[in-house]
């Protein structure tokens, strides 16, 4: 998939692109269907399917009082944006002077003259640009104005809506089983693999240690968690949290164990799907009290994974 960051790396002209806009925070099954559409559409025409998005999020700039945690990290929302088919990806840096423009600006601009889009996908929750003017509605009366047509696609049924701010309330109060069903995946974490204090090693249970970004984490506690790395699924055991038994650290931290699993993993990306909780975090008097914990604690997962 290519990516582009700004106006000025868009030299391509692509054959009839069909855009999905949106800021697509989680990805979930309403922006999923949003992106499925965009894709089919494209292969009926013949055209690109492409993804215009945004980064940071429009509330974190518009209201920074009121922080907005992602629900996936933009890396990991871009894996997911071309594991469906999508072509080009266009993130475009959200900044109040954006948010300024009119409706027809942000067409004219940005999808006309810069995408040359010949459909616009959107989700009929859709709003942008200054006072929200730039809803689902006014696309479509603005787009056949330039040739454009723009589909507008509901991304819930009538009694039961999918929003990022209800995932993002589930994540939070740890229901894990609902915020899957509306993401149409488990919970996950995208992260790279970084330098710990080596503590789990010496207990005989080596773990890697997660860079964590600003986005929504569950409650603190150990969780059932599967890893893909390099297309295969691991299993194993998550501890997420402050580690409150030896130096209590102030962030919070992610540490994965592997079962079976002994390769270097620094530097390198992994996913971690959250599946379950097993239990809280708790303070403990000693390393040997730890571990015997976490032999309870992967016997209580492996049979998580047999069931």
């Amino acid at each position: 998939m290519q990516i582009y960051t700004s106006r000025s790396q868009i030299n391509v002209k692509y054959p009839r692109p069909v855009v999905a806009l949106g800021v697509f925070d989680g990805l979930h099954r309403g922006h999923q269907k949003i992106i499925s559409e965009t894709v089919r559409r494209a292969k009926r025409v013949k055209g690109t399917p492409m993804v215009m998005t945004f980064s940071p999020h429009p509330v974190n700039v518009l209201n920074p009082k009121v922080f907005c945690p992602l629900i996936i990290s933009l890396p990991y929302r871009l894996k997911l944006i071309e594991a469906m088919g999508v072509k080009v990806c266009w993130v475009v840096s959200f900044t109040r002077r954006l948010a300024r423009q009119s409706a027809e600006d942000f067409i004219r601009r940005y999808l006309v003259r810069t995408l040359s889009s010949f459909e616009i996908v959107v989700g009929s929750d859709f709003h942008f640009g200054h006072d929200r003017q730039a809803t689902a509605a006014r696309l479509q009366t603005l787009g056949p104005k330039y040739g454009v047509t723009v589909r507008c696609l509901a991304v819930g049924s009538p009694t039961k809506s999918v929003s990022s701010s209800r995932i993002r309330r589930d994540i939070a109060e740890g229901d894990l089983r609902h915020a899957a069903l509306l993401l149409g995946r488990p919970f996950a974490i995208l992260g790279r693999v970084v330098h710990g204090d080596s503590r789990g090693r010496t207990l005989g249970y080596p773990t890697a240690n997660i860079h964590l970004t600003r986005q929504i984490l569950p409650p603190s506690g150990v969780y059932v968690v599967q890893i893909i790395l390099d297309r295969k699924i691991y299993r194993g055991i998550a501890n997420l949290g402050h580690r409150p038994s030896f130096k209590k650290i102030a962030q919070v931290n992610l540490e994965v164990y592997l079962f079976h699993f002994r390769r270097n993993l620094y530097g390198r990306q992994i996913l971690v799907q959250f599946l379950r909780k097993i239990r809280d975090e708790k303070v403990f008097r000693s390393e040997t009290e730890l571990a015997r914990q976490i032999r309870l604690d992967e016997k209580q997962a492996r049979r998580c994974f047999e069931r």
